[in-house]
């Protein structure tokens, strides 16, 4: 609205907080708009180079060994956050050595599934890879990242944390394309993967005790003493979140083949970048709402989120197979449908991801399993049904119609609560 006579413009309302949150989240949609593209090349380099049926097995074993370790580390950084809210205790070593403990129970768990997968003959293989074996060892270190990520939201310096995250990116996609282009075999990617998870865990253990106070400190046993509620909590909405997240790929790859499996993964990774501007958002979201209980949500759908995602539709709809061509090539043409039907379920995250962290910070987290519990349960029924007949197509429409159905609860709770 300009004032009449003045010759000056003042900026109307949607614009100044428009402008107000680029500003406060340059830094982060910078990194994971890096991340992205390279996600999108590194794509574009290990499908071409090893083929559907590779990049299949690849999604099938990566999602063995995620689900294995998210299980117990996934969203440890808002366990770390939490921790702030009452200690002033300094619990940072703890925090690490929980981590680490956590990493090792993932591993031998991941281990004894691929030993039971292989003994009921669902692997093509008679033994645990070796590369697997050492990949499984590196993912312990990564989970330190969800430490540095607590600590590092709690004191608001988004711009390391973003470095951090942008740099891991950037050095995994150097990893990964240098190894394949140099001998295109699966062995090559997780090692790649393997050696950035330990650089990874080595610097972000230095920065954490870079700054570290010195004030008393808390033993690990009081740690987990401390900590034991909510870790519970978040472990309880983690798990039921993660089998449909993770899962998703090796059921295509034990129930159908490699090859449906690879189709349905590169859907998959060509709209994950509209989580990774969840990912951008979360931090920032996070800090608003600690410091303002009564934050607009509604002003936040409207004047930003919803103008985006009418972009990102557009986008994916007049672009998509040019895109699946561009980054993986004419043998993944099959990956349009599933990656349209997949977009709808992101776009419900992403328009409503605000309602994590409002359930999250007003301890509500567990209205937030019970969305998750939803989401399971109607992934698992309608997979069964929808695998047989329509393959990856089936799997990606159980995987929207439970985000879809998880959202929505989330909405109904934060708008009784508010």
């Amino acid at each position: 609205m300009a004032c009449k006579g003045s010759g000056v413009q003042i900026p109307s309302a949607p614009q100044i907080l428009m402008k107000s949150f680029v500003l406060e989240t340059k830094e982060l949609l910078l990194s994971q708009g890096v991340i992205a593209i390279l996600a999108i090349i590194q794509i574009r380099i290990v499908a071409t180079n090893l083929g559907p049926e590779v990049y299949g097995k690849i999604g099938v074993y990566w999602g063995i060994i995620a689900l294995c370790f998210r299980l117990l580390n996934s969203r440890n950084s808002d366990l770390v956050l939490m921790n702030f809210k009452n200690e002033y205790k300094n619990f940072l070593t703890s925090s690490i050595l929980f981590e680490i403990i956590l990493g090792l129970i993932s591993s031998l768990i991941a281990i004894l599934l691929f030993l039971i997968s292989i003994n009921l003959e669902i692997l093509d293989t008679n033994q645990i890879p070796v590369y697997i074996l050492i990949f499984i060892f590196s993912r312990v270190f990564l989970n330190i990242l969800e430490v540095f990520k607590g600590f590092y939201t709690h004191s608001g310096n988004l711009k390391i944390y973003s470095l951090v995250e942008s740099a891991n990116n950037i050095v995994r996609f150097i990893f990964v394309v240098s190894f394949i282009i140099y001998n295109p075999v699966i062995d090559s990617f997780f090692y790649a993967i393997s050696i950035n998870n330990l650089i990874v865990g080595i610097v972000v253990i230095f920065l954490l005790f870079r700054n570290n106070k010195s004030n008393e400190q808390m033993s690990l046993k009081e740690y987990f003493s401390y900590s034991k509620s909510n870790f519970k909590k978040i472990r309880l909405d983690q798990a039921v979140g993660l089998i449909p997240q993770h899962l998703d790929v090796v059921v295509i790859g034990f129930f159908a083949d490699f090859y449906s499996a690879g189709i349905y993964r590169i859907a998959k990774k060509l709209v994950e970048p509209i989580n990774y501007l969840v990912v951008a958002f979360s931090p920032w979201m996070l800090n608003k709402i600690k410091n303002d209980q009564k934050y607009n949500f509604r002003k936040l759908i409207t004047k930003i989120l919803f103008p985006i995602t009418l972009l990102l539709i557009f986008i994916y709809l007049f672009l998509g197979d040019y895109l699946i061509s561009f980054v993986a090539g004419d043998d993944f043409q099959e990956s349009f449908v599933p990656m349209i039907i997949l977009l709808f379920g992101y776009i419900a995250y992403f328009i409503t991801f605000w309602t994590r962290h409002y359930l999250l910070l007003n301890d509500l987290i567990l209205k937030h399993t019970t969305g998750r519990i939803i989401n399971l349960v109607i992934f698992i029924i309608s997979s069964s049904i929808f695998i047989t007949e329509f393959s990856f197509n089936g799997i990606a429409f159980s995987i929207s119609l439970g985000m879809i159905s998880q959202k929505i609860f989330e909405v109904y709770v934060y708008t009784k609560n508010k």
